[in-house]
């Protein structure tokens, strides 16, 4: 990240007289238990390298030995499956020049059952998270609010690739009109071969969204939810689309800040930051179809196109019809109860 040597950094802190437990925070057991024990209800399939990016992220640094201890006190069945579905995986090669090269773009579509369509992008050289964001659609104007949000924050990549599919018509536009024709500044191709995000993607769903995919079957198996009604899914939507969001932005932070086996344990953050700060490397004038595919990488099964259309009342509501409903809430508890109230106060405003 600092452009030195691991010996220059040693010998620094020992001219100083500096630590490496110096480094850490001052947090006693009790305390990081109950932070870790947080994050675990959020995120309970997580395990230490990826809560270690959740400490980061929230400014807690402890050696492993400590968190992986706090592991065992809070959650030490967890532990003992996590290590039993343990699989040794081989790596190959992935290339490009340097971050902002090629960005990979997608949506998510576990919960496009009840209409939530999660839009993400991934720098294919460092993995850094650079946007994942849940909406009620997939139109292309949704993804594109989404990229450029993205790029307003880390710059505009040099390529984009993604799959063929209409939500990302005017991300491609955009790229095009940004970067200019006749060398692939959007590429596209099957799903199968946008692997870089379709690696995260299984993450995603693990350690942010598996717990809402069984909270909103629950509701289906007791007759509280039905998704082909517009009223419980605008319900559904107003109370719980803040939740997804905030278990993504967690999800996000955690990823970008752990460390990647394969990159000296870099994380994501500081590969990205620690070569962009080096001066942009030499970029390619023209790349083939099939410039950033990882080959090796973990296949998907075809989704094909998908129409995810938004959540239509009956009626509009008046902004004082909109005033009396319940406000979302902070947690999922209260998340449970406000979606019944919101459902009854509906159905008595189009009753």
């Amino acid at each position: 990240m600092f452009g030195v040597s691991k010996r220059t950094i040693r010998r620094r802190m020992q001219q100083y007289s500096l630590r490496k437990t110096d480094l850490y925070s001052a947090v006693n057991d009790e305390e990081l238990d109950r932070i870790v024990s947080e994050i675990h209800r959020s995120h309970p399939n997580t395990g230490y390298k990826l809560m270690r990016g959740h400490l980061n992220a929230r400014g807690v640094h402890v050696p492993i030995s400590r968190l992986q201890e706090s592991l065992r006190r809070v959650n030490a069945e967890g532990v003992y499956m996590r290590r039993l579905r343990l699989r040794v995986l081989r790596r190959r090669q992935y290339f490009v020049p340097g971050p902002n090269s090629l960005w990979h773009i997608d949506g998510h579509h576990k919960l496009i059952r009840w209409r939530f369509v999660v839009h993400g992008g991934v720098d294919g050289f460092s993995r850094l998270v650079v946007y994942l964001t849940v909406a009620g659609n997939n139109r292309a104007h949704t993804v594109l609010q989404s990229f450029i949000a993205a790029v307003e924050q880390y710059g505009l990549p040099s390529r984009v690739r993604s799959d063929k599919g209409g939500e990302n018509a005017d991300v491609a536009e955009f790229m095009i009109r940004s970067r200019g024709t006749d060398r692939n500044s959007h590429i596209t191709g099957r799903s199968v071969h946008n692997q870089r995000i379709e690696r995260m993607w299984r993450d995603v769903y693990e350690h942010a969204l598996d717990l809402f995919y069984q909270i909103f079957t629950s509701l289906e198996d007791q007759e509280t939810l039905n998704p082909d009604n517009e009223v419980h899914l605008f319900a559904l939507h107003r109370i719980f689309l803040p939740l997804v969001q905030q278990s993504l932005d967690s999800f996000r932070d955690a990823w970008n800040f752990h460390g990647l086996r394969t990159e000296r344990n870099q994380s994501p953050q500081q590969l990205w930051r620690s070569y962009r700060e080096q001066g942009p490397e030499e970029d390619p004038t023209e790349v083939p179809e099939e410039y950033g595919i990882d080959w090796n990488g973990p296949h998907c099964l075809h989704r094909g196109t998908v129409s995810v259309p938004e959540v239509q009342l009956a009626r509009e509501l008046s902004d004082e019809e909109v005033a009396i409903l319940p406000a979302p809430g902070v947690s999922v508890t209260d998340a449970l109860r406000l979606y019944v109230e919101t459902v009854e106060v509906l159905s008595r405003i189009l009753d």
